[in-house]
Order: structure tokens, then sequence, then C-alpha cells
């Protein structure tokens, strides 16, 4: 089902295991690189304007850093930048409908999501 990718490089910019096993099982070879954010700092009122802002602030991040390195080889291949975000939207009396990503599990168990 994979095109042929000499042409281009894939960087999927994700630690997400779902999303690196998609791209494999597409048949895409790709490296993966993580942005550093503060992804609590980014609030917007509906959860399809956070994901979306998110996915673009890890973009940039990553361009940002691949600015400083690729673009100064003359014979940088075109690159495909994958970047995404997710969050679960719960119905609930006592819960803000839209839910961070929590740090880890016992911080899912503090706010009753496990």
């Amino acid at each position: 089902m994979a095109t042929d990718t000499a042409s281009f490089k894939i960087i999927l910019g994700s630690k997400s295991m779902t999303r690196q096993n998609i791209l494999t099982e597409m048949g895409y070879k790709f490296t993966i690189m993580t942005a550093d954010i503060d992804e609590k700092a980014i609030r917007k009122e509906h959860p399809e304007d956070l994901v979306m802002a998110l996915a673009e602030a890890k973009a940039d991040a990553i361009i940002s850093t691949l600015q400083n390195t690729d673009c100064k080889d003359k014979d940088a291949v075109p690159t495909l930048l994958i970047t995404a975000d997710q969050l679960l939207k719960v119905k609930s009396e006592k819960s803000h409908p839209t839910r961070k990503k929590h740090a880890n599990s016992s911080e899912a168990i503090l706010v009753g999501m496990l």
C-alpha cells in the first residue's frame, strides 16, 4: 500500500506507539522526532481547536530543530513531517468536559480516570 518514499523522508513527530504501528503497517519507513513543548501551557476552549494547536506547536518545535541542522545540507531530502494530538472528551457532572493527558497512571487514578 505504501508508495515509494525514496524521494522524500518521513518524520513522525510523536512517541505514540499507535501512530508508529499505523505507519509501519502501511509499509512506510520513517524516523521519530519528538517536540519538547509544554502541552499544559496551550489552552483552547474547544477540544478540536486544542488538538490542532498542540499538533501545530509540536510541528513548529520540530521544524525549528530541523532548520538548525538539516537545512544546512545542500543535498537535504524533502521531508514530510507528521504531528498529531488527541484528547478524551468525557460527559460528566463532576468533571470538565475535556481531559488533558495525565503525566502517569498515578495522576490518572487521583482524578478518577482509571
